[in-house]
């Protein structure tokens, strides 16, 4: 059985790269004999890494042999470094070289004997550093030293030939030398360490590879650049493209190592503490547990699996240095060996664990708990094996597909443009070279062609491609009218119309404020609801904006925030939030673009964005204007600029108490004629508090007691109630907005939170949720607000599977699976959720919905009938109810729903459609 890890993917990558180089320089023809030196070099490297390979993917004893190929492939390998740096770019001393290389050899015979000797004579010890079968650090120390002494051989041999070469050929010289100095030089002092003791197998391990890829990587080049030999274009792209390849695929699979490392760590320390907790090891990878109480001296075997007996002395010493050094939680690597050991013994890999040492402070003592080394292989093999094969499919797919794509695409058509110069030269003005591919060879035997030609035929040829070029342009600009006249005639088709107008608006409502210290969440429901071609959506003319800006040298932190609300219905409204939206945009695109430092201060941007907002808006005539807040907070210090263009006023929740920020009017609406001067608002904010930012719809409330006689509200102070019972959060403001009464406007609400110690959707209890759980909440918001919601997801699931009653992560989670419309899972957490809020409307919405698109309409109405206890003039979920019982075959019931949804807004498309459903049935 075959394990793969990191550095067995290293030095796979080290073998495929260095016999590729081989392979290309022994295949070239009539080379040089430097040449044949530097691919002999390459190939003996090869073996170096084939046999560190070999020994990587083999967990067992037998894999310590590869010292008998690497020993003697590094010993000729460094050999025959000298010969080409006696060779290139040509031996300036001959017989002195059959000296000295003959020297060396028989230098090499005796080192790499006594390396057989030493093999044959110890036994091979398991380096966990390196995860890998090795040999005492003595074993090779005299042939490490050989390979540094034959490398200053080089060295001096190349600094010599520098010294005397002219000026031409020292360039050459230098780059080739501190090619091969860098890439042998620091991989054989690291071995030598390593067999002194002072650095470890891994740390060798680190230092060889990169060397080693990018090192050989960078000497390629060298060598090819300046070699005399002739090579071929083909191979210099494939050899080029693979060593790139390789290079990117050593990085990748590194990274992907470290993460694997720290999962498997995450998986067996939660398995540990289970165990700590549960006493349980059921569907685990414990492989033994053993106990040491602190005023006992004897340790306790808890668990162990089938066949392994573990070692209690061992164990105790090691419980005990551990506790005393405090190593809690980080794996450690233990060897499980027997009672008595013989003198011959060499440890199996049954024998090797990985252990983790827990502190119970309720019982008083310290548990190992070990984990079996192969396991561990096993789990990085899993995630590893898939990288070797894409790595082999990748370099299978260079080698073998490349020369076919290049043969004809490339190499054909170069060597035809080579013939035909030739043709020219001698004097053939006739000749006309087909051309094969329309690419930039192409283009250039197009080009020749035309060169061989007269310049009177070119410059015909030129005009006739100009008046081509403007017919052409002139065809193309009538097609974009003829599509843009198809788009207006969509436009006048309603729902098409609005169908083009939310598409538009959707991607300006941009919450890009990504301030721990100042947070953003948007609510925003638009009145005008439609279906276009099976799809339901909205339109309207309320926005929320959001952002984050530096100013001044010190480069501070403020966040921008915009709640608009155009002014006019459905079409008008959606019109005027574009223009906002757009304008809106640029100007944050424009201030924030690639972390721009803005050296105007954070009054004028907002008197600049106040006109040029106002400017765009007088453009129409009084025809579109929209009222809007438009602020910026400081994030250290909560210092807030502001204007409100007529908008209604901002409400500070402070110690649970609500208040209007602004007691007046201050401005007239964007685009309006005003009889009053620009005035920036300022107030301070303090850590905890919470700003409400909401358009018309949070007042704009039909109110009734009998579901007869509609009122409008009329109290301004209805809102701060509402907010203050809401208690912060933004859901349960929004659920008991709707349980007033029905929308008659568009609804958006921005809410700010500055310096708030929890997330503000987090209502537990502190001591009910461990710090490191509601961190995870945390940071899972940050990173949804990034949209990497990958990781979110699995912080999230993380948080309740430590705390299963975390409510807020199970809303959150939810919501995030319903927003990727996977309703089977978003439906499991809004379950999870009202376990302990059963008396959340808008879940209870939400659920229905999921429900509904999981074609349970039972669950789905039963759902949408909790909603309308509390929110009887909810219209969508009248709507959503109407159709869920209809789909039952429950159509009175449905008539008598869909009646009261006629009584809210009898001109919704939904409802419209579905009066025609149920008369089409009688009904």
């Amino acid at each position: 059985m075959v394990y793969f890890n990191s550095w067995a993917i290293s030095s796979l990558i080290c073998s495929i790269f260095t016999f590729i180089i081989f392979a290309f320089l022994a295949a070239l023809k009539k080379k040089a004999n430097y040449t044949s030196a530097f691919s002999l070099l390459f190939f003996f490297v090869f073996l170096i890494n084939f046999g560190f390979f070999f020994s990587a993917i083999l967990p067992f004893p037998g894999a310590s042999y590869h010292r008998l190929v690497t020993g003697p492939a590094a010993v000729f390998g460094t050999i025959f470094l000298c010969i080409f740096a006696y060779l290139y770019p040509r031996n300036d001393h001959p017989k002195e070289a059959k000296y000295v290389i003959g020297s060396l050899l028989g230098v090499s015979l005796i080192t790499i004997s006594y390396s057989y000797y030493q093999i044959f004579t110890n036994k091979p010890l398991f380096d966990f550093t390196g995860q890998i079968y090795n040999y005492q650090q003595k074993v090779g120390n005299l042939l490490a030293v050989s390979l540094l002494a034959f490398l200053l051989v080089m060295i001096l041999i190349q600094v010599r030939k520098i010294i005397r070469a002219d000026k031409e050929e020292r360039k050459a010289l230098v780059q080739m030398s501190l090619g091969m100095d860098v890439t042998y030089l620091v991989p054989v002092v690291s071995n030598l360490l390593f067999r002194s003791g002072v650095i470890t197998f891994n740390a060798f391990q680190q230092l060889y590879v990169g060397f080693m890829i990018l090192g050989y990587f960078t000497l390629t080049i060298l060598f090819i650049n300046n070699t005399v030999d002739k090579t071929s274009f083909m191979t210099k792209i494939i050899g080029i493209t693979v060593a790139t390849c390789l290079v990117f695929a050593q990085a990748f699979s590194t990274v992907v190592n470290l993460k694997n490392e720290s999962l498997f760590d995450e998986i067996s320390i939660k398995e540990a503490q289970t165990f700590l907790n549960t006493g349980k090891s059921e569907g685990s990878s414990i492989a033994y547990a053993i106990s040491l109480g602190d005023s006992s001296t004897k340790p306790k075997i808890l668990i162990k699996s089938v066949g392994i007996e573990p070692n209690l002395n061992l164990a105790q010493k090691e419980i005990l240095e551990n506790r005393k050094s405090g190593n809690f939680l980080k794996r450690t690597p233990i060897t499980n060996l027997p009672k008595t050991i013989p003198g011959d013994y060499v440890p199996s890999p049954n024998d090797l664990f990985y252990s983790y040492y827990v502190r119970d402070e309720e019982g008083e003592r310290t548990l190992l708990v070990a984990f079996p080394y192969l396991h561990y292989r096993k789990f990085l093999d899993e995630t590893n094996s898939w990288l070797v094969f894409l790595t082999l499919s990748l370099v299978f797919v260079i080698l073998v597909l490349f020369p076919f794509f290049f043969n004809r695409s490339l190499v054909r058509p170069l060597n035809t443009l080579i013939r035909g110069v030739g043709e020219v030269n001698l004097g053939n003005l006739t000749i006309r070279i087909p051309v094969l591919v329309q690419d930039e060879i192409g283009y250039l035997s197009e080009s020749f062609n035309k060169m061989v030609g007269s310049i009177l035929e070119g410059r015909t040829k030129l005009e006739e491609y100009a008046d081509t070029l403007e017919e052409k342009v002139d065809a193309r600009t009538k097609e974009v009218t003829e599509k843009m006249e198809e788009i207006q005639s969509l436009k006048v088709q309603q729902d098409g119309d609005y169908f083009l107008t939310s598409l538009l608006s959707k991607p300006l409502m941009t919450n890009w404020n990504r301030s721990s210290s100042v947070t953003t969440n948007f609510y925003i429901e638009q009145k005008k609801k439609f279906v276009f071609k099976s799809k339901e959506s909205e339109i309207g003319g309320d926005i929320c904006i959001s952002g984050n800006l530096l100013f001044g040298s010190e480069k501070e932190r403020w966040s921008v925030f915009l709640n608009g609300d155009a002014m006019g219905k459905s079409m008008q409204g959606a019109g005027g939030a574009i223009v906002l939206g757009t304008a809106m945009n640029n100007i944050m695109a424009r201030s924030a673009s690639q972390g721009k430092v803005l050296n105007i201060s954070p009054e004028d941007w907002v008197r600049e964005a106040y006109r040029e907002l106002d400017d765009i808006f007088r453009t129409f005539d009084g025809v579109m204007m929209a009222s809007a807040i438009l602020g910026l907070i400081n994030e250290k210090t909560g210092r807030m600029y502001y204007f409100n263009a007529e908008h209604p006023w901002a409400v500070l929740l402070r110690d649970g108490k609500a208040s209007f920020l602004e007691k007046e009017l201050t401005l007239r609406k964007l685009g309006s004629p005003s009889e009053m001067s620009f005035r920036i608002l300022e107030f301070d904010l303090m850590p905890g508090d919470i700003l409400y930012i909401g358009s018309d719809g949070r007042d704009d409330i039909n109110l009734t007691e009998d579901g007869v006689n509609w009122i409008m509200n009329s109290d301004e102070n209805m809102f701060l109630k509402t907010v203050e019972e809401s208690k912060g959060d933004l859901d349960s403001l929004v659920d008991r907005i709707h349980s007033l009464g029905a929308l008659s406007d568009d609804l958006s609400l921005i809410r700010i939170g500055f310096h708030e110690k929890l997330s503000p959707n987090i209502t537990e209890s502190k001591t009910g949720i461990p710090e490191s759980v509601l961190r995870k909440y945390t940071e899972a918001k940050a990173l949804l607000q990034q949209r990497e919601i990958g990781t979110a997801v699995v912080l999230l699931e993380e948080a309740l599977h430590s705390v299963p009653s975390f409510k807020a992560a199970a809303r959150l989670l939810g919501q995030v699976y319903y927003d990727r419309k996977e309703y089977d899972s978003s439906s499991r957490w809004f379950e999870k959720y009202l376990e302990f809020d059963s008396d959340s409307p808008n879940i209870w919405f939400l659920l229905s919905v999921c429900y509904k698109h999981l074609k349970d309409y039972s669950k789905s109405s039963q759902a949408a009938e909790k909603v309308r206890t509390s929110q009887p003039h909810r219209l969508a979920n009248l709507i959503n109810l109407t159709d869920n019982y209809r789909l039952l075959g429950r159509l009175d019931e449905a008539r008598s729903i869909l009646e009261a949804a006629v009584s809210i807004d009898g001109e919704s498309p939904g409802v419209r459609k579905l009066d025609e459903l149920l008369k089409s049935k009688g009904y």
